[in-house]
């Protein structure tokens, strides 16, 4: 098992970006602490020369191919082969500034009694359009989350770090959830958050564990995401309404809607908001969870 008692180990989850891994590996490599093994999940439909040379040229990279998709389901794969107490998770496009594993170390020391620790995601479209940039986060100050209804959106997606033993313990990702998922293509890191902190977990965010997200889509694609974002979020409330917790599934709900309702300043947004959120649902009553 990789990184075996190690504090941490990184895990991406890739498919079909090759570059993109690259850039975030230089990232990673720019790292003032570079002491942690890096597993990179790959779900491309074939594989890349130069991800595979660098791979073999490094004894802390780590490649674990996988002929399925979804992210949830790379993740899953990820911590399942890694055996440090904490895995922290980056997407490909989430390079971390260079100070971010020595943070992280001092930060995972400091707070051994949390199960997550999520920092800020920088995010800014170049393009002048009135969209929102995509996995933007902010985090002003340090704070500890818990409790039974701490909204999951407080915490940064699936950009964390979660004690191995937390994620066993909550059953990791729900793999019909998230990129790749047939049927709902968002939301796996909500749903991950929720039943973390619904279980009696704690999340620590800090202002000191940063990345950023790069911003690559259109504005068409970001108005398509958003629409997914949103039917995967009405899968997910009515997850939580056919599995026994009306009351989660209910405050869910609301928290979606009061956040379309603040963008409403661009109405086609808003709409491909709503009209997810309502097919998700629906399309999630007929759902066997």
């Amino acid at each position: 098992m990789l990184a075996a008692g190690d504090l941490f180990a990184v895990v991406v989850a890739t498919r079909n970006r090759p570059a993109a891994v690259m850039r975030l590996l230089d990232a990673l490599d720019r790292q003032s602490d570079r002491d942690f093994q890096v597993a990179i999940v790959d779900q491309s439909d074939s594989s890349d020369a130069d991800v595979e040379q660098r791979v073999a040229g490094s004894e802390r990279l780590h490649l674990i191919r996988d002929q399925g998709r979804g992210t949830a389901r790379a993740r899953n794969l990820g911590w399942r082969g890694v055996g440090s107490t904490w895995v922290a998770f980056l997407d490909d496009d989430t390079p971390p500034e260079p100070d971010w594993a020595e943070n992280l170390r001092t930060e995972l020391a400091a707070h051994p009694d949390v199960d997550m620790v999520s920092g800020p995601v920088a995010a800014e479209r170049a393009e002048n359009d009135g969209l929102p940039a995509l996995g933007g986060f902010a985090v002003e100050e340090p704070q500890v989350l818990a409790g039974r209804y701490v909204r999951p959106w407080r915490v940064a997606g699936g950009i964390s770090t979660v004690r191995r033993a937390t994620i066993e313990r909550v059953g990791g990702w729900d793999e019909r959830l998230g990129p790749g998922a047939p049927e709902f293509l968002a939301c796996e890191d909500m749903d991950f958050n929720y039943r973390l902190t619904r279980s009696g977990g704690q999340v620590y965010l800090t202002p000191h564990v940063r990345v950023s997200h790069e911003q690559w889509r259109t504005g068409g694609e970001v108005i398509d995401l958003y629409a997914a974002y949103n039917r995967a979020w009405g899968g997910v409330v009515t997850k939580y309404l056919k599995t026994g917790d009306p009351v989660g599934a209910a405050r869910l709900a609301a928290g979606r809607l009061r956040g379309i309702w603040r963008v409403r300043r661009s109405r086609q947004l808003a709409r491909a908001e709503l009209g997810g959120f309502v097919r998700g649902a629906m399309r999630g009553l007929r759902y066997s969870w």
